[in-house]
């Protein structure tokens, strides 16, 4: 039997679902330093391979590159490396017109003004895509002169740089703090990295995009989905436990027992991490959030009394973002059924851990900005995904009968978009008010 779910690695292709508007604004916004934040577990390399999948075939106006900082500890390490994440393409660059084997032996930071140089010169430019960043932590720690030039590069308008991390990235901040300028990542637009949107958590239940699909009751695609929160990992750690095969072959998803939604040691590892990686005043909220199925803004405002309600929203607000809390039924909640669980069971021994790696004062400046930014976020969203409908309304008025099958379903899938955009924006302005 070959379980269909993908569960510990990156995926990309037709195993990728959904970002799909987190991807066209990455591509398309004109900020050219961005930085994707998210819990571990929740598909950041996917999402970095998924960019580079659909940009490598270079007809459009980036050439993708993938640099892996994982394991690095000094600029010589992330030079190595860098090149041989060209070389690793180098066929790619071969055919925008670069010699790959002149950049053999450069220190990384001529290697990326070198290479956009040569990229420029045909009309091309570097996107770079940098997975693990958490890296340049131990670089802050021994080689801050080199890392503000690295900075610098980065947020070079001649190219567009994505990074993607956990929030332990914010480190960095604290680390450059006395910068002549300002800290690293001031500079780097954060986007929240979450759940998947619902037509396409159904669709990675469902397997839609696989040969052979499975099939799923519609009762249990939901428990899925409440259970899950559409967290990707989630989703299929869970189908995985789930998935059963008929006489005939036909895959199919078996109703979740209690046993199913018990984390196992693998999961309550990322979670602990995830934990530690909070602010103490994003443990605090979580812990009272936890303390019930469901609770009232009103009632963890007063549980907090001690703390700002705005400082508050603030905090609340990034913690959704991240997906450790949600909203249903317009009350608060734990943001999955698994880290509900995991956090009943080692309430205890959470609340006496009061060393963080994070400080409050570190992570609220960029929540502050994200918090304020949120409703121009959705704001450009939607314009972009107006345009893209009426340019796909003016292809249907001029199609033949051949095209307008497709044409059509792309039409609906944009419909979806722009009515998700909407929503999200309407919340977010509804956020702002005090």
């Amino acid at each position: 039997m070959r379980i269909p779910y993908v569960v510990g690695r990156w995926v990309c292709g037709p195993n990728h679902y959904g970002r799909h508007r987190l991807i066209a604004y990455l591509l398309h916004t004109p900020d050219t330093a961005l930085w994707a934040v998210g819990a571990r577990r929740i598909g950041k390399t996917s999402l970095l391979r998924q960019i580079e999948r659909l940009t490598e075939d270079g007809g459009g106006e980036f050439i993708p590159l993938f640099w892996d900082m994982q394991g690095c500890e000094t600029s010589g390490d992330l030079s190595s490396e860098l090149y041989l994440s060209i070389e690793d393409a180098g066929d790619r660059f071969a055919a925008a017109g670069v010699q790959v084997a002149e950049l053999e032996g450069l220190d990384a930071l001529l290697i990326l003004r070198r290479l956009t140089r040569m990229l420029a010169a045909r009309g091309k430019r570097l996107l770079l895509l940098i997975d693990e960043a958490e890296a340049l932590i131990a670089i802050a720690q021994k080689e801050a002169a080199w890392l503000a030039r690295l900075r610098r590069t980065l947020q070079d308008p001649s190219l567009k740089t994505i990074l993607a991390s956990t929030k332990l990235l914010v480190q960095l901040n604290e680390l450059t703090a006395d910068w002549p300028t300002s800290p690293f990542l001031f500079g780097f637009n954060m986007v929240n990295l979450w759940s998947l949107d619902p037509d396409s958590a159904v669709e990675l239940i469902e397997q839609r995009q696989s040969a052979v699909q499975v099939h799923v009751d519609p009762a249990v695609r939901d428990e899925i989905l409440l259970h899950t929160n559409r967290h990707p990992y989630l989703i299929q750690y869970l189908c995985q436990r789930l998935y059963e095969e008929d006489r005939n072959g036909q895959g199919y998803l078996r109703p979740p027992t209690d046993e199913d939604l018990n984390p196992d040691h693998l999961l309550a590892g990322f979670f602990l991490i995830d934990f530690q990686q909070l602010t103490l005043l994003e443990r605090r909220i979580l812990l009272a959030v936890g303390e019930r199925a469901l609770t009232s803004e009103a009632d963890l405002l007063a549980q907090l009394a001690d703390e700002s309600p705005q400082r508050i929203r603030t905090f609340l607000w990034g913690l959704e973002k991240l997906g450790h809390v949600r909203r249903l039924f317009n009350q608060l909640s734990i943001g999955n059924e698994y880290l509900r669980r995991w956090l009943h069971d080692e309430r205890e021994r959470l609340a006496h851990m009061n060393e963080t790696l994070l400080a409050d004062e570190s992570i609220e400046p960029l929540l502050q900005i994200g918090y304020r930014r949120e409703p121009l976020y959705y704001q450009v969203e939607i314009e972009r995904i107006q345009r893209e409908h009426a340019s796909l309304q003016q292809a249907l008025a001029g199609s033949s009968n051949g095209e307008r099958a497709e044409l059509l379903a792309e039409l609906n899938r944009i419909n979806r978009q722009l009515y998700n955009a909407r929503r999200d924006y309407e919340l977010a302005l509804l956020r702002q008010q005090p």
